[in-house]
């Protein structure tokens, strides 16, 4: 080995020793979002959740009370359900087990419902009969175990978990509808946020988030196939004046129609402005029965001594009510 060979080897061997170790470089932990912290992000231990369930069911208890609140929006929380899906969803994502979902879930409905209808007895008049309404949450407290095992899921974040979100969804959005329907627009309002939060929160791409809304439309329109009123569920007890078609007690009148005794004429007191009888009778129309068999278009006379008066009364379903009219020749 050559005396050049010999110092090149000695100076490389040097210059390794004397080199500085590479720093490994690592990217700073990204922040979480709000939705991200809500739904995966926060340490529920035992004691957090039951406190979390007693101040709710106290709070919850308390709105039902006040009642400048009575029929609002806000007052719906302790009536249908949206508010409850929004809780158990972000149960569910904060446990550690399928098990552990479960029972979380489970505890959570068994501490916060009860305290709902307890902090109501002094002030509501039926006292302690008002737990009669609590019997409707024993068996989705009971339903919560399955369900937050299942739930627990959500947490694979891909297409299962549009899937098993998917009824929350459904639900939340006919709830929403009907609040929608009954002018209780904040309560609408209300379940359009959480099934974006529960949306955004939980569904990361597309495909997930496409399934889930699939899903939940077909889940929505079976509920409405098998909710939807039916015809027999109607009782139709109503009457019309029918003075106008020149009915009156001047002349002794009575009903012929297909529908029988369901559709017939009754004499009515007259009363003044004082609420005073006047000792006059006036006619009234009165139809009464079940849908079934009244829903849909019937032709009847109006029948007197040598006089009769063709007329047609229309009785149509529509949703929850009915719509109905009355034409004579």
């Amino acid at each position: 080995m050559s005396v050049y060979n010999i110092y090149m080897t000695k100076s490389a061997k040097h210059s390794s020793e004397n080199k500085k170790p590479e720093i490994e470089k690592t990217e700073p932990a990204k922040k979480q979002n709000f939705l991200q912290k809500l739904f995966g992000g926060i340490n529920l231990t035992w004691p957090k959740l039951i406190i979390s369930s007693i101040v709710i069911g106290v709070l919850v208890g308390l709105i039902m009370i006040i009642p400048a609140f009575k029929d609002t929006s806000l007052q719906q929380i302790g009536v249908i359900f949206y508010w409850w899906w929004f809780f158990a969803v972000v149960i569910i994502m904060n446990s550690k087990s399928n098990l552990d979902a479960a029972l979380k879930c489970f505890v959570f409905f068994l501490i916060s419902q009860p305290l709902i209808y307890l902090v109501q007895v002094p002030f509501n008049f039926q006292g302690w009969g008002i737990f009669n309404y609590y019997k409707n949450w024993i068996g989705w407290t009971i339903a919560t175990l399955p369900m937050g095992y299942i739930g627990y899921w959500m947490k694979r974040r891909d297409i299962w978990s549009g899937l098993i979100a998917s009824p929350a969804f459904a639900w939340v959005a006919l709830e929403g509808n009907g609040e929608l329907h009954s002018d209780r627009y904040l309560g609408g309002v209300f379940c359009v946020l959480i099934i974006l939060s529960i949306f955004f929160g939980i569904l990361p791409n597309w495909k997930a988030r496409v399934l889930s809304i699939v899903s939940a439309i077909i889940l929505a329109l079976i509920a409405i196939a098998i909710m939807a009123p039916k015809p027999e569920d109607f009782f139709i007890n109503t009457s019309y004046d029918v003075e106008r078609f020149g009915v009156t007690t001047e002349k002794e009148w009575h009903v012929e129609s297909d529908l029988g005794e369901q559709l017939f004429l009754e004499e009515s007191d007259m009363y003044d402005e004082n609420g005073e009888a006047t000792g006059e009778t006036e006619y009234f129309l009165t139809l009464r029965g079940r849908g079934d068999s009244i829903f849909g278009t019937h032709n009847f006379k109006f029948v007197s001594d040598g006089e009769a008066k063709d007329c047609v009364i229309e009785v149509e379903q529509d949703n929850k009510t009915f719509h109905d009219k009355v034409t004579c020749e």
